[in-house]
């Protein structure tokens, strides 16, 4: 009988019965990048995903680390004695992301 009950447990062992989930929550981490012409990083621009928001650093971009799920990326900035915002819809899976948004762009030449 204690045989049984041993090999009943380690079976229940193996397999994971009642024992609690190990697995954690997923979660991606996003460095979003701001740029101007040229590539110019957009240092201090207003950065938001969702109810989170940061501000770039010198090199114009800040982190954030979310939950897998679809996003709104906005930033808001100045360059050139401009300001600019420019929003872009995202999906987030896998472990990272890059999100480079470029707020001031070559103006159309007209003809």
């Amino acid at each position: 009988m204690r045989k049984m009950l041993a090999l009943a447990t380690c079976l229940a062992l193996f397999l994971g019965v009642g024992a609690p989930s190990l697995k954690a929550e997923e979660s991606v981490t996003v460095q979003v990048i701001v740029i101007a012409l040229g590539n110019a990083p957009i240092e201090n621009a207003a950065v938001t995903i969702g109810d989170r928001s940061d501000t770039t650093k010198h090199n114009g971009s800040c982190v954030f680390t979310l939950p897998p799920g679809d996003y709104t990326v906005c930033a808001k900035g100045e360059w050139g004695g401009m300001s600019a915002q420019k929003c872009q819809d995202v999906t987030l899976k896998g472990s990272n992301r890059f999100v480079v948004l470029e707020l001031f762009q070559k103006p159309s030449s007209v003809w």
